[in-house]
């Protein structure tokens, strides 16, 4: 592939990478704000700050549907947060930087349901989404090491 080709290609898929994440964010607060069918209390603002409380409660008091709900669909929810991010801003390429950015991201969005009254604050939801953003993060390097791998095995042939 030609210079000009791959970064037409860089620029076309940060083009796309763009469109997908604000496709994201407006499912995220729909889901996060707006949709109730997602079992979220509202007009009560409840708060949960004892670590690893609710997961506690959510295995030993909660069937499958719960749990996998709950505990994945938070680590999931944050998931293409922590790929898209290092996609389209570079400074946040490093793995403390996409870590502390999807901690601060869960923190906000927490204090916004708490404010709000549309779920409660739960440190337990921003450690799955802490760890979603980390997986995302993962996704995003593994992505890159394999295109930038090949691109660099290509060009030695």
């Amino acid at each position: 592939m030609s210079n000009n080709a791959s970064e037409d290609f860089k620029r076309f898929f940060r083009i796309i990478s763009f469109i997908l994440f604000i496709i994201y964010l407006m499912f995220l607060i729909n889901v996060l704000f707006l949709d109730e069918k997602y079992g979220r209390v509202t007009g009560v603002k409840g708060y949960n700050l004892e670590f690893f409380k609710t997961i506690k409660n959510y295995i030993k008091y909660s069937g499958t549907n719960t749990i996998m709900r709950n505990i994945f669909g938070n680590i999931v929810a944050f998931m293409p947060f922590g790929f898209f991010i290092p996609v389209l801003l570079r400074k946040t390429r490093h793995l403390i930087i996409m870590i502390l950015l999807s901690g601060l991201m869960s923190l906000l969005v927490e204090v916004l349901q708490y404010h709000f009254a549309v779920g409660s604050f739960d440190v337990d939801d921003i450690i799955l989404n802490t760890v979603g953003g980390f997986l995302g993060y993962l996704i995003y390097k593994i992505c890159y090491y394999i295109y930038y791998g090949f691109k660099y095995l290509h060009i030695q042939k």
